[in-house]
């Protein structure tokens, strides 16, 4: 339904709306936190939502920015629920809750523009304003995870820099039967010393002559200010994918805090660190043997030479996963949050279409063909619809895989 706005000619302002969306996402963020249910997990979804819709919002206050002109902003695909116009651009949702678009005139030669509105067609614009609005939305996913990285640096601290101590975390209950409890550090074993958790592995089960079920390990761990000699046995883990005889223990981490300064200076580089991470993902997923390995997983074969963690989560794996964070606490939210805005990211910079990374690539082979040439030179969109074809119908297959896999088998919880 298309309902009148008595403000019509008034233009948003953008920076108010953006404001207004960030406030939305915290709050959404905050609520997935403090409200460990179900609709913690759905807050965690919107979030995401939301994400997208920044993403759109990148695009559309850089085109008003570059003078270019704006028809549409919808919340979702499809039918028309409702809008409103303000200024020359219609807002509304439509009624497929999948993500937004923004409709910026003239962004190929196929598209019809009225002779008025050619000057503000984004083909007629310069280099810079091109690459600048196509750009604008796989950079505020970039933001978005600088922002996210900040916060668990500064408040939760350096995870990435964790390392393993040998205090004792947790204990099964035959540990504590034995005697050992949480928040003993493990002096020696077997009359070992112990400055590594390393060590702790190794001399429970040597390399050269494995632990069997029932062997004992003696233990000499400090409690306060006593060392207090213990004798474990050993036991078969109750978690079939662990072939090995285990003490029922588990180490503590310590997690550096680094300061406001240290936290601002990290932040860039872990989000760099995490995206060629990603980048290399990418590349891996869809190399000859990731592709087979893909395959291998959807025909269902569990074979140890099958990588079953290399594989796409559909929105339905991500709700998953969202469950399982929420359940993990804010830190694991918010890496989760990271993760897939700094995919989400990258990925749109892929230089084909309709991805934003095929406009930024006609942009600037347009400007180097210009100089090369020495006269205007255009890309005909239409040469170029074999290879968008294609490419729609690899993201389709994705899509309808990967919803089959996490219906069929769930992704594993990472956290």
């Amino acid at each position: 339904m298309r309902v009148s706005d008595p403000f019509e000619d008034v233009e948003v302002d953008p920076r108010r709306t953006l404001g207004v969306t960030v406030l939305v996402l915290i709050a959404l963020v905050v609520g997935a936190i403090f409200f460990p249910t179900q609709a913690a997990v759905i807050a965690v979804i919107v979030a995401l939502f939301v994400m997208i819709m920044l993403h759109e919002l990148g695009h559309f206050v850089a085109a008003k920015r570059s003078g270019m002109k704006v028809t549409e902003f919808f919340v979702g695909f499809g039918p028309r629920l409702w809008s409103f116009t303000r200024g020359e651009t219609e807002y509304g949702v439509k009624a497929v809750p999948l993500g937004g678009y923004c409709r910026i005139i003239g962004m190929t030669n196929l598209e019809e523009v009225a002779p008025d509105d050619e000057p503000r067609a984004y083909r007629n614009k310069k280099t810079g304003p091109k690459v600048l609005v196509a750009a604008a939305g796989p950079a505020v996913h970039f933001v978005i995870a600088l922002i996210l990285m900040f916060a668990v640096l500064f408040f939760a601290g350096d995870y990435r820099a964790q390392h393993v101590t040998t205090t004792l975390a947790a204990t099964t209950q035959g540990a504590q039967a034995a005697g050992l409890a949480a928040g003993d550090t493990i002096v020696s074993i077997n009359g070992t010393p112990i400055t590594s958790w390393d060590q702790v592995q190794s001399l429970i089960n040597p390399p050269a002559a494995p632990a069997r079920a029932g062997d004992t390990v003696h233990f000499v761990v400090r409690r306060g200010n006593e060392d207090v000699p213990i004798s474990v046995v050993l036991q078969q883990s109750t978690d079939p994918s662990v072939k090995r005889v285990v003490a029922g223990i588990s180490p503590d981490y310590v997690v550096p805090r680094p300061g406001l300064v240290t936290s601002v200076v990290e932040a860039p580089k872990q989000v760099a660190d995490i995206g060629w991470e990603s980048i290399k993902a990418i590349g891996t997923m869809f190399s000859p043997s990731g592709i087979s390995n893909y395959f291998h997983i959807l025909s269902g074969d569990t074979g140890t030479h099958v990588d079953q963690s290399k594989r796409f989560v559909s929105p339905a794996g991500v709700g998953a996963l969202a469950n399982d964070a929420v359940k993990s606490g804010w830190v694991s939210v918010f890496g989760l949050l990271l993760a897939i805005n700094i995919f989400v990211g990258l990925f749109n910079l892929l230089p084909l279409l309709p991805f934003d990374g095929g406009h930024i690539a006609i942009a600037l082979y347009e400007n180097v063909a210009s100089k090369v040439r020495r006269k205007k030179v255009k890309v005909d969109a239409a040469k170029l619809l074999p290879i968008t074809v294609a490419v729609v119908a690899v993201l389709g297959f994705i899509f309808v895989s990967s919803l089959f896999l996490d219906i069929t088998h769930p992704v594993a919880n990472p956290f």
